[in-house]
C-alpha cells in the first residue's frame, strides 16, 4: 500500500542513531574549522607574513623613527567541489534492509572524507586539489627526509627516539599536538611492548612527550599505498576548511516511477597550516 513515510524513519531520526563502522579522523580537526555554503567555486584567502628581522630594537628618547616591520601578502585557495550518489529502491521490493544499506554508503563516505582530508584528492605533493594532511603545498607544512629505524633489540627504543626528535621540532610551536602513526611497518612499533621493561611503546611515548600530546592510528583504509611514518599536527595551528560533511542529504518517494530514492552528498576539504611546522610529516623505513 502506498505511503509517504520514507523507509522507516526521517533523516533526522536515522542520523541521530547512526554510528559509523569506520572511525574517521577528520572530526579531530573540527575544533578549529570554517564551514562554507554548498556552492561550487573557489575561495581565496589573504595571508600576511612578516619577513626579515622582526625582533624589537632598543630605542632612546632621541629616536624619532621606529623600524618598520616588513610583510609579504600571500594567497591561499580552497577549491569547493562536491561528490554525490543516489540509491533507489523499487516500491515492489521489500524495504527491509534499506537502512542498513544507507549506513553502508555513509560508512564508505566517512573513509572518502578522510581521504580528502589526507590527500586533497591528489596522488602526490603538488597535484592535490586542496592542501591536506599527507599531501600539501602549504608553505608552513614541513615534510622531513625519511628516517631509518634500527633493527634488533633496540628497534622500539630507536622508534621512540625518532618520534621524540620530531616532537622537539613540533614543540617550537605552542599548541595541542596530535601524533598520527601510519603504515604497516610503523603501527606494530607503536603497538609494541618493551620486553625488558614490560611497558607498551605508546605508554613510553606518552611519558616522554607529556600530556600535551595525544596519539591516533591512521586507519588502513585511508592510508596511502606504501606509506609508513608519523605526522605531528598542531591542532591549534591547523584550520579545516570544508563544505558538507558526509550525510544522507535528501530522500523521497517517486510515486509515478514507484521507487524510494536516497541522495548522498559530501564536499571537499582543505587543511590550512597557520604557523610554520604546524604539521610535520616524518616518513620512516625499517632497517633490514
Amino acid at each position: 500500500m502506498p505511503t509517504n513515510r520514507i523507509a522507516l524513519r526521517t533523516i533526522e531520526e536515522f542520523m541521530a542513531d547512526y554510528t559509523p563502522v569506520y572511525q574517521p579522523i577528520y572530526p579531530l580537526f573540527m575544533g578549529k574549522s570554517a564551514e562554507y555554503d554548498a556552492e561550487v567555486g573557489k575561495l581565496d584567502f589573504r595571508r600576511m607574513t612578516a619577513i626579515g628581522d622582526i625582533r624589537a630594537k632598543h630605542i632612546t628618547p632621541k629616536d624619532t623613527e621606529i623600524r618598520q616591520v616588513s610583510a609579504t601578502d600571500a594567497r591561499k585557495s580552497f577549491k569547493k567541489y562536491f561528490l554525490a550518489n543516489q540509491f533507489r529502491n523499487s516500491d515492489l521490493q521489500t524495504r527491509e534492509g534499506v537502512e542498513e544499506l544507507v549506513s553502508q554508503v555513509l560508512d564508505e563516505h566517512q573513509i572518502q572524507a578522510d581521504e580528502l582530508l589526507l590527500l586533497g584528492d591528489g596522488t602526490s605533493n603538488g597535484n592535490q586539489l586542496n592542501n591536506g594532511l599527507y599531501f600539501s603545498s602549504d608553505p608552513n607544512y614541513t615534510l622531513e627526509s625519511s628516517v631509518e629505524i634500527a633493527s634488533g633489540d633496540t628497534r622500539l627504543y630507536n622508534f621512540v627516539s625518532k618520534v621524540t626528535t620530531t616532537a622537539q621540532k613540533a614543540n617550537q610551536v605552542a599548541g595541542r599536538k596530535l601524533v598520527i602513526f601510519y603504515g604497516s611497518n610503523v603501527l606494530p612499533l607503536y603497538n609494541g611492548l618493551f620486553d625488558t621493561a614490560v611497558k607498551a611503546t605508546k605508554t613510553a611515548l606518552q611519558e616522554v612527550l607529556g600530556p600535551n600530546y595525544s596519539f591516533v592510528q591512521l586507519p588502513e583504509a585511508a592510508t596511502p599505498s606504501g606509506a609508513h611514518g608519523w605526522m605531528i599536527a598542531n591542532l591549534d595551528q591547523c584550520k579545516l576548511h570544508h563544505t558538507l560533511l558526509p550525510q544522507l542529504y535528501a530522500q523521497g518517494d517517486n510515486a509515478e516511477m514507484m521507487y524510494l530514492w536516497f541522495n548522498f552528498l559530501m564536499g571537499s576539504m582543505m587543511l590550512e597550516v597557520l604557523a610554520k611546522d604546524g604539521i610535520i610529516r616524518q616518513p620512516a623505513t625499517l632497517a633490514s
